[in-house]
């Protein structure tokens, strides 16, 4: 349905206008469909990526961080193509609605909206065409990586399970004491990180848990104890929580936990601990602002301490 003159339309109105409409209806349906299933797609890939991050070495930092702003700018893409369609289904509404009131006294706004529609649709064409072109090799390259990684993956679940269990500790217990812990604790005597929490979030989360933690303390070992050996990758490690910050404890959009952990990806002078320590977007904003003015002791949304062997206890920590 390309027809960019008015001087066209006319007879297209008399004859054919409904029969037009309610077929593109069900086209743009199809693709708010099929996109849709592109996006959960592609969100199961950057999921899978995620769980496979602490097989990735060193060397392949900088493929990992082109392929990730890749699958970025493929949501964008998917993003965009989703807002167009919905924009040609609101004029398709629009100019049904007013042919259904009168046609005669409404040619003029129906002509104005057929246009319209033609010119967005358009430009759908062109975002879909691109996406396409683009999106094959996206999804080469993740499953490439992943491919690459798969056995460093098991070999590091296995690892990651066996940190995980974490023995018996008095450094964070709920359900003597039900109340927030503002404190990080990073033990190198136990190689593990002990993460500040509110205890809203915490109740929150076992609320909605359906029975996988059996008490509010199974929530605190499992979440909020981790092992030293999760942040050791640190360029990835600062990725990675990045996104989790903006995905799971901001609840934000799947780009802008991307956009995020390519930001810091490669801010050596943050250390990864402190992003997974915060609790939201702002306590990270500002520990970002303390520490770019060089002013750590300036932030106070939680109090940071460490547990260092004893042979290491003249080493210099800077956080």
């Amino acid at each position: 349905m390309f027809f960019y003159k008015f001087n066209l339309l006319d007879n297209f109105i008399e004859d054919n206008l409904i029969i037009q409409l309610k077929s593109e209806k069900d086209y743009i349906r199809q693709i708010l469909i099929l996109y849709n299933n592109k996006k959960s797609s592609l969100l199961a890939i950057t999921n899978n990526m995620m769980e496979m991050t602490y097989g990735i070495e060193e060397n392949k930092l900088d493929y990992f961080h082109e392929m990730v702003d890749s699958i970025k700018q493929s949501f964008e893409n998917i993003n965009n193509i989703e807002n167009l369609a919905n924009t040609l289904t609101t004029i398709l509404k629009e100019t049904i609605s007013l042919y259904d009131k009168s046609l005669d006294n409404n040619k003029e706004e129906i002509k104005a909206n057929l246009v319209e529609y033609n010119k967005i649709k358009d430009e759908l064409s062109n975002k879909i065409i691109t996406f396409e072109n683009k999106n094959t090799d996206v999804l080469n390259s993740a499953i490439t990586l992943s491919l690459d990684i798969q056995s460093k993956k098991i070999k590091k679940s296995k690892i990651s399970l066996k940190d995980n269990l974490v023995e018996n500790t008095n450094k964070i217990d709920v359900e003597i004491e039900p109340r927030d812990n503002n404190t990080l604790i990073v033990s190198e005597k136990d190689q593990k990180a002990y993460l500040p929490f509110f205890y809203s979030d915490i109740k929150n989360i076992y609320n909605n848990s359906n029975n996988k933690y059996e008490t509010i303390q199974d929530i605190v070992d499992n979440l909020y104890i981790v092992p030293l050996q999760k942040f050791k990758n640190s360029s990835i490690a600062r990725f990675r929580e990045s996104y989790y910050l903006i995905k799971n404890k901001e609840k934000g959009s799947i780009t802008k936990a991307l956009e995020l952990g390519l930001e810091l990806m490669f801010r050596y002078e943050l250390n990864p601990i402190v992003i997974a320590a915060c609790r939201n977007l702002d306590e990270l904003d500002i520990y970002l602002d303390c520490l770019e003015e060089n002013e750590l002791k300036d932030f106070s949304c939680f109090e940071i301490k460490f547990e260092i062997m004893p042979q290491l206890v003249k080493q210099n920590k800077m956080f």
